[in-house]
């Protein structure tokens, strides 16, 4: 028997730069080795036999964006599967994704993940999921324009050693989510990030970092340095989903609160806090043929975040990128605050079996809409005034799987785009 296996993830869990490897990432050719079968021992002979087995996938990667260009990679799966547990008793996935951009100068690595992934989804009576994950990522062309929903974009398309910081940051992190009562889990977890940041001496980053005559400004960007970051958080949240790749009905709802306290000076020296709020709805008016999608995020940070984490929410980009506001590039706004919805009516056209697997192509279309805030007080300087709200409208393509995995291809327009925004990923946007 030949088998892909790609562990599945919960609501909401795992880590932005593994969402965003994902995302990034279409499978397009898979490569597989047979299961390897162990039967359990019985406990009577009328009994029937508990059916174990090991599946191995192996699987080239090929996608990208128009923010870090096009990538290719590899995953790998080792999963334990039995019967009664789904999807598998525990599953270990290496990855890793490059990405390559032309520039004036030639091509440029703008980003590189590199992860092994330990997942038991089913432990004391299939109610606790764990997941352990190291990872290593390199970006090397994060955006800066300036803080605030009223930050400038240059005139004449980006100049690197202007407009682009690097940053290089491995991670550790562990998580445990528990079902309290039917769809209600509970969770928490730890990791430990620690950063090398790349800043150019004529960049707007360093000028503002070190300049700038706004002192909040000044106090929310911070001064560049080698630094950890750990960070303590809990997860709560409400499932009722029928699928959670491709969910057609249901809703899940989330709380994640974050801590990072001071530790050892200047070693670790952020101290803040970091509040995310999220609601997805689906329902499907034709079932089988169209699915209405909505979901709203609010994030909001407290104290003094690095200012990397001030475009961020939920560990990948906000108002920007193709699991945000689409259309408008990644990092463009930075804030404390971010709120931003997304709306998206998905449809399928026609279905097919390609090598002996179902397959569904559907198209769909969206519109995304946010804003962000610098801080928490006034700041109409970098906020502007009025409603300010960024947007992105467009469509694309979905090519689904089963009920498990789908490839999305879209492109979407933005009065920020450099003219659209393209995304090749995988897995649907929320």
């Amino acid at each position: 028997m030949l088998t892909v296996v790609s562990p599945g993830r919960g609501p909401e869990i795992g880590s932005g730069a593994w969402r965003r490897r994902l995302s990034l990432a279409a499978v397009t050719v898979g490569i597989l080795v047979p299961g390897v079968q162990v039967s359990a021992a019985q406990d009577s002979a009328s009994a029937p036999p508990e059916r174990r087995r090991t599946e191995i996938g192996l699987i080239p990667l090929v996608g990208g964006d128009t923010d870090v260009g096009a990538g290719v990679g590899l995953l790998g799966t080792i999963a334990e599967t039995a019967s009664g547990y789904k999807p598998y008793l525990w599953a270990i996935e290496g990855a890793g994704f490059i990405s390559f951009k032309r520039s004036d100068t030639g091509f440029v690595i703008p980003y590189q993940d590199y992860s092994v992934q330990w997942t038991a989804p089913q432990l004391l009576n299939k109610r606790l999921r764990i997941e352990v994950r190291p990872s290593y990522t390199k970006e090397t062309t994060q955006r800066f324009y300036g803080l605030g929903n009223a930050s400038p974009a240059p005139t004449g398309g980006d100049v690197p050693g202007r407009d682009f910081y690097g940053r290089t940051h491995p991670t550790l992190w562990v998580r445990l989510r528990y079902r309290v009562w039917d769809h209600f889990h509970a969770g928490v977890g730890a990791s430990h990030t620690q950063n090398w940041l790349r800043i150019g001496p004529q960049s707007t980053l360093e000028q503002q970092m070190t300049t700038s005559d706004n002192p909040t400004v000044r106090q929310l960007l911070g001064a560049p340095s080698r630094h950890g970051v750990l960070l303590l958080e809990a997860l709560f949240l409400w499932d009722t989903r029928d699928n959670e790749a491709v969910p057609e009905e249901g809703q899940i709802h989330q709380v994640r609160f974050r801590l990072s306290p001071v530790v050892a000076g200047d070693a670790m020296p952020y101290s803040y806090q970091q509040l995310n709020l999220s609601s997805r709805f689906y329902h499907s008016p034709i079932p089988d043929r169209l699915v209405l999608a909505l979901r709203w995020v609010a994030d909001m940070q407290f104290g003094r975040p690095p200012f990397y984490e001030l475009a961020r929410y939920d560990d990948t980009f906000a108002l920007g990128g193709q699991n945000g506001v689409r259309g408008v590039p990644g990092q463009r706004y930075y804030g404390k605050i971010k709120l931003f919805a997304n709306f998206e009516v998905r449809s399928q056209l026609v279905q097919f079996h390609l090598w002996n697997k179902q397959m569904t192509l559907g198209a769909a279309v969206f519109f995304d809409v946010g804003r962000a805030w610098a801080d928490w007080t006034s700041h109409p300087e970098l906020d502007g005034s009025g409603w300010g709200l960024k947007y992105g409208t467009g469509g694309g393509l979905r090519l689904q799987q089963g009920k498990t995995f789908v490839v999305r291809a879209d492109l979407a327009w933005s009065p920020d785009a450099r003219p659209v925004g393209a995304y090749v990923g995988a897995g649907q946007m929320f």
